[in-house]
Protein backbone atom coordinates (compact mmCIF):
# COMPACT_ATOMS: atom_id res chain seq x y z
CA UNK A 1 0.00 0.00 0.00
CA UNK A 2 1.38 3.26 -0.66
CA UNK A 3 1.97 6.25 1.98
CA UNK A 4 -0.43 8.24 0.60
CA UNK A 5 -3.14 5.72 0.73
CA UNK A 6 -2.01 4.81 4.53
CA UNK A 7 -2.18 8.26 5.21
CA UNK A 8 -5.61 8.82 3.94
CA UNK A 9 -6.68 5.55 5.73
CA UNK A 10 -5.37 7.00 9.02
CA UNK A 11 -7.09 10.65 8.64
CA UNK A 12 -10.82 8.67 7.57
CA UNK A 13 -10.25 5.76 10.45
CA UNK A 14 -9.47 8.94 13.22
CA UNK A 15 -12.30 10.91 11.70
CA UNK A 16 -14.65 8.29 12.22
CA UNK A 17 -13.59 7.95 15.92
CA UNK A 18 -14.06 11.26 16.27
CA UNK A 19 -17.86 11.59 14.84
CA UNK A 20 -18.43 8.74 16.89
CA UNK A 21 -17.78 10.26 20.26
CA UNK A 22 -19.07 13.66 19.06
CA UNK A 23 -22.50 11.92 17.84
CA UNK A 24 -22.60 9.70 21.34
CA UNK A 25 -20.79 12.20 23.44
CA UNK A 26 -23.29 11.78 26.30
CA UNK A 27 -22.18 8.14 26.87
CA UNK A 28 -18.84 8.67 25.62
CA UNK A 29 -17.04 10.39 28.62
CA UNK A 30 -17.03 9.97 32.42
CA UNK A 31 -17.20 7.46 35.05
CA UNK A 32 -19.98 5.19 33.10
CA UNK A 33 -19.49 5.42 29.28
CA UNK A 34 -20.11 3.35 26.54
CA UNK A 35 -17.51 4.57 23.62
CA UNK A 36 -18.77 2.83 20.60
CA UNK A 37 -15.45 4.38 18.66
CA UNK A 38 -13.67 1.90 21.11
CA UNK A 39 -14.60 -0.64 18.83
CA UNK A 40 -12.81 0.41 16.18
CA UNK A 41 -9.94 -0.79 18.18
CA UNK A 42 -10.68 -4.29 16.95
CA UNK A 43 -9.14 -3.16 13.45
CA UNK A 44 -5.75 -2.33 14.52
CA UNK A 45 -5.62 -6.44 15.85
CA UNK A 46 -4.93 -7.14 12.28
CA UNK A 47 -4.05 -4.05 10.16
CA UNK A 48 -1.29 -1.70 12.31
CA UNK A 49 -1.88 0.93 10.06
CA UNK A 50 -5.53 0.69 12.04
CA UNK A 51 -3.95 1.34 15.27
CA UNK A 52 -2.43 4.97 14.35
CA UNK A 53 -5.71 6.07 13.20
CA UNK A 54 -7.67 5.04 16.22
CA UNK A 55 -5.41 6.59 18.43
CA UNK A 56 -5.36 9.89 16.40
CA UNK A 57 -8.67 9.89 16.88
CA UNK A 58 -8.90 8.75 20.91
CA UNK A 59 -6.41 12.02 21.27
CA UNK A 60 -8.40 14.31 19.31
CA UNK A 61 -11.48 13.15 20.48
CA UNK A 62 -10.53 13.42 23.66
CA UNK A 63 -9.02 17.03 23.24
CA UNK A 64 -12.04 18.78 21.92
CA UNK A 65 -14.55 17.05 23.08
CA UNK A 66 -13.94 15.19 26.66
CA UNK A 67 -13.33 18.23 28.65
CA UNK A 68 -10.95 17.15 31.62
CA UNK A 69 -8.19 18.58 30.56
CA UNK A 70 -4.75 18.09 29.27
CA UNK A 71 -4.57 15.01 31.86
CA UNK A 72 -7.50 13.46 30.39
CA UNK A 73 -5.64 13.78 26.58
CA UNK A 74 -2.66 12.21 27.56
CA UNK A 75 -3.75 9.34 29.64
CA UNK A 76 -6.66 8.61 27.42
CA UNK A 77 -4.92 8.53 24.95
CA UNK A 78 -2.01 6.46 25.77
CA UNK A 79 -4.36 3.87 27.20
CA UNK A 80 -6.03 3.45 23.68
CA UNK A 81 -1.86 3.38 22.44
CA UNK A 82 -1.38 0.74 25.01
CA UNK A 83 -4.34 -1.16 24.61
CA UNK A 84 -4.59 -1.37 20.47
CA UNK A 85 -0.58 -1.95 20.73
CA UNK A 86 -1.23 -4.82 23.08
CA UNK A 87 -4.36 -6.13 20.94
CA UNK A 88 -1.80 -6.63 18.04
CA UNK A 89 0.67 -8.39 19.77
CA UNK A 90 -2.08 -11.11 20.67
CA UNK A 91 -3.83 -11.34 17.23
CA UNK A 92 -2.64 -14.69 16.66
CA UNK A 93 -4.64 -16.13 19.63
CA UNK A 94 -7.85 -16.60 18.81
CA UNK A 95 -11.15 -18.78 19.76
CA UNK A 96 -14.11 -20.01 16.91
CA UNK A 97 -11.96 -17.03 15.16
CA UNK A 98 -12.25 -14.89 17.46
CA UNK A 99 -9.49 -12.39 18.78
CA UNK A 100 -11.24 -12.92 22.10
CA UNK A 101 -7.87 -12.23 24.56
CA UNK A 102 -7.52 -9.13 22.39
CA UNK A 103 -10.56 -7.79 22.41
CA UNK A 104 -10.56 -8.84 26.43
CA UNK A 105 -6.95 -6.63 26.69
CA UNK A 106 -8.44 -3.64 25.60
CA UNK A 107 -11.00 -3.80 27.53
CA UNK A 108 -8.72 -4.61 30.98
CA UNK A 109 -5.99 -1.62 29.60
CA UNK A 110 -9.09 0.89 29.15
CA UNK A 111 -10.62 0.35 32.26
CA UNK A 112 -6.87 0.02 34.98
CA UNK A 113 -5.98 3.64 32.72
CA UNK A 114 -8.61 5.27 32.44
CA UNK A 115 -10.77 4.46 35.75
CA UNK A 116 -7.33 5.18 37.75
CA UNK A 117 -7.07 8.94 35.89
CA UNK A 118 -10.85 9.26 36.59
CA UNK A 119 -9.94 8.76 40.25
CA UNK A 120 -7.24 11.25 40.09
CA UNK A 121 -9.08 13.69 37.96
CA UNK A 122 -12.01 14.07 40.00
CA UNK A 123 -10.20 13.72 43.61
CA UNK A 124 -12.56 10.54 44.27
CA UNK A 125 -9.38 8.43 44.59
CA UNK A 126 -11.59 6.04 47.18
CA UNK A 127 -13.92 4.78 43.67
CA UNK A 128 -11.32 4.03 41.98
CA UNK A 129 -11.74 1.03 41.61
CA UNK A 130 -15.61 1.15 40.66
CA UNK A 131 -14.63 3.77 38.14
CA UNK A 132 -12.27 0.40 36.87
CA UNK A 133 -14.64 -1.76 36.83
CA UNK A 134 -17.75 0.75 35.18
CA UNK A 135 -14.95 1.52 31.98
CA UNK A 136 -14.15 -1.97 32.01
CA UNK A 137 -17.45 -3.50 31.65
CA UNK A 138 -18.57 -0.43 29.22
CA UNK A 139 -15.57 -1.66 27.06
CA UNK A 140 -16.97 -5.35 27.07
CA UNK A 141 -20.42 -4.41 25.58
CA UNK A 142 -19.08 -2.21 23.02
CA UNK A 143 -16.48 -4.39 22.18
CA UNK A 144 -18.97 -7.87 22.27
CA UNK A 145 -21.05 -5.81 20.13
CA UNK A 146 -18.07 -4.52 17.53
CA UNK A 147 -16.38 -8.51 17.35
CA UNK A 148 -19.07 -9.48 14.98
CA UNK A 149 -18.55 -6.88 12.86
CA UNK A 150 -14.87 -6.83 13.05
CA UNK A 151 -14.58 -10.77 12.14
CA UNK A 152 -16.66 -9.59 8.77
CA UNK A 153 -14.85 -7.40 7.62
CA UNK A 154 -11.43 -7.70 8.65
CA UNK A 155 -10.78 -9.54 5.73
CA UNK A 156 -12.31 -6.99 2.93
CA UNK A 157 -9.88 -5.36 0.37
CA UNK A 158 -10.39 -1.87 2.20
CA UNK A 159 -8.93 -3.47 4.98
CA UNK A 160 -5.63 -4.10 3.60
Amino acid sequence: MNKNIRITRVAILAAIYVALCAVLQPISFGPIQFRFSEMLCLLSIDQLWAFWGVVLGCFLSNLFLGGLGIVDVVFGTLATFIACLSAYYLRNIRYKGYPLLSAFMIALINGLIIGTKLGFILETRNLIPKYILQIFIGEIVVLTIGLPVYVRIKDMDFMK
